[in-house]
């Protein structure tokens, strides 16, 4: 568990915090893969004389443990050969005996669980080597640190369950999810010494960071910001640029931001841009000259030179470009598809800035990195389906029409809805998608809900580029 990282700081702690099973550390499994052949009773026999001296029960308990081994490599052929694997899930009822993934039973013996954990965590473990993995992995501040976060995370988890039993509570989530963002760092771009904060004001995160370069003139640092399943994509080029370039409700946005290094006019930089984007876009030229011309608009807003330091910002997404120049956002490019196209100058196989490609693969494909993405992906999935939860509900109540003349809403979020029925007085709460199988006995519907907001404030920080060729 979560708790059992976090206690990897000392072999004592790592021990006591494995072997003790309560609500934090409910389990904790072995699992053993044979490099060496042995029969079913050999095996067997190893680990129920391992476990024996450990255990302060019954000799016939070791005797069930020791019978489950067996059964369970007799099924195989009666020989654990090379890769037969084993797994051992110790809990406070006992030990549970797979083999080769096919569960065997359970030797459900108060103590017994303990007692395995110690053959592998004390001070005679039978493998010193998994001891000492265990510490160097979780021991280094970087791991502590991503072990605290998945605590919180369970944390969390426990109160999703507790606020789905207390219909009536809320939970919040947000200081959780701060605190794992204060441990990503800002990347600086190798090239160009420009750094990049690790978020956006959008809830996007720092993929990575690289240069335009065109010949031996640096255009501009570029750096790529998405979601946490953008993250998790990163560990090859391939997936990173279709998880980029795929916008859904797991991955609404991707974002680039640019900052210049190297001045150019109004039109030049619009038109670079544009050429980068045209080849890699399936629809009319004139979506692309909407893109363009947005550029433009936000350099001539600045003195129509986009002079070393000015800053850009594209936001790609299912419903076109967002384009902000300086922090001032000028519009958006609202075409089906082009968002992906733009991804794709920087993503593609012949992507603009090669080094904004290795960046994002070499900061997120890391153990410790992949931990982080894992995590943030556990906090942003839960949050949007705590929202989800919310946003579909919807209370109805039913009434006899002669007690009822007029609908009722709920001061809620979501717009409740009095529906009139001949039916005694009844009220319940059903999703918003169920409700439309009552049509046969509506005699009268008004519906009252409070104006929606709108789904992305665009664009607000900074964003910086450089240099009108792609």
């Amino acid at each position: 568990s979560a708790f059992v990282l976090n206690s990897a700081s000392s072999t004592t702690a790592l021990r006591d915090a494995a072997r003790t099973f309560d609500a934090s550390t409910p389990t904790t499994s072995f699992v053993l893969e044979m490099v060496y052949s042995a029969s079913a009773e050999k095996i067997g026999g190893a680990i129920a004389d391992s476990v024996k001296p450990r255990y302060s029960g019954s000799a016939s308990d070791i005797g069930t443990l020791e019978s489950l081994i067996v059964e369970g490599v007799i099924k195989k052929g009666g020989q654990a050969s090379k890769g037969t694997t084993f797994r051992f899930d110790c809990s406070e009822e006992g030990v549970t005996v797979s083999v080769d993934g096919s569960v065997q039973g359970v030797a459900d013996f108060a103590g017994m669980g303990s007692a395995f954990v110690d053959v592998f965590l004390d001070d005679d473990a039978v493998s010193p080597t998994l001891v000492s993995s265990c510490m160097d992995t979780w021991s280094n501040p970087q791991a502590k640190a991503i072990a605290a976060s998945l605590l919180d995370l369970d944390d969390i988890e426990d109160d999703v369950t507790t606020a789905e039993e207390m219909s009536d509570e809320e939970t919040d989530q947000g200081p959780r999810l701060e605190e794992v963002e204060s441990q990503l760092s800002p990347i600086q771009e190798y090239a160009t010494s420009i750094v990049f904060a690790p978020t956006l004001d959008n809830g996007l995160y720092l993929v990575g960071a690289g240069v335009r370069k065109k010949s031996v003139i640096k255009v501009y640092a570029v750096a790529m910001y998405s979601t946490p399943k953008v993250l998790l994509a990163a560990n090859t080029h391939a997936s990173l640029h279709d998880a980029a370039r795929t916008f859904d409700a797991t991955s609404s946005m991707t974002s680039f931001v640019l900052e210049m290094v190297y001045s150019a006019g109004a039109e030049k930089i619009a038109g670079a841009i544009a050429e980068s984007v045209k080849p890699r876009y399936d629809g009319a030229a004139i979506d692309i000259g909407r893109l363009e011309s947005l550029i433009v608009e936000g350099v001539n807003g600045i003195g129509g030179q986009a002079i070393k330091g000015t800053t850009f910002r594209f936001d790609c997404s299912g419903e076109g470009v967002s384009v902000s120049v300086n922090g001032v956002e000028q519009g958006v490019a609202a075409f089906d598809g082009l968002g992906s196209a733009f991804v794709d100058v920087f993503m593609d196989g012949n992507s603009v800035s090669p080094t904004l490609v290795d960046s994002c693969v070499s900061t997120w494909s890391s153990v410790d990195a992949k931990l982080m993405a894992t995590t943030l992906t556990e906090l942003y999935d839960e949050m949007h389906r705590s929202k989800d939860a919310t946003a579909n509900d919807v209370e109805v109540e039913v009434v006899d029409p002669d007690d009822a003349n007029e609908i009722k809403v709920d001061p809620s979020n979501i717009a409740a809805t009095k529906v009139e029925v001949r039916q005694e007085t009844t009220t319940t709460t059903i999703p918003s998608a169920e409700y439309n199988r009552n049509n046969d006995n509506i005699e009268t519907l008004k519906r009252n809900a409070p104006p929606s907001k709108s789904k992305h404030n665009l664009l607000k920080k900074v964003i910086k580029f450089a240099f009108p060729v792609f």
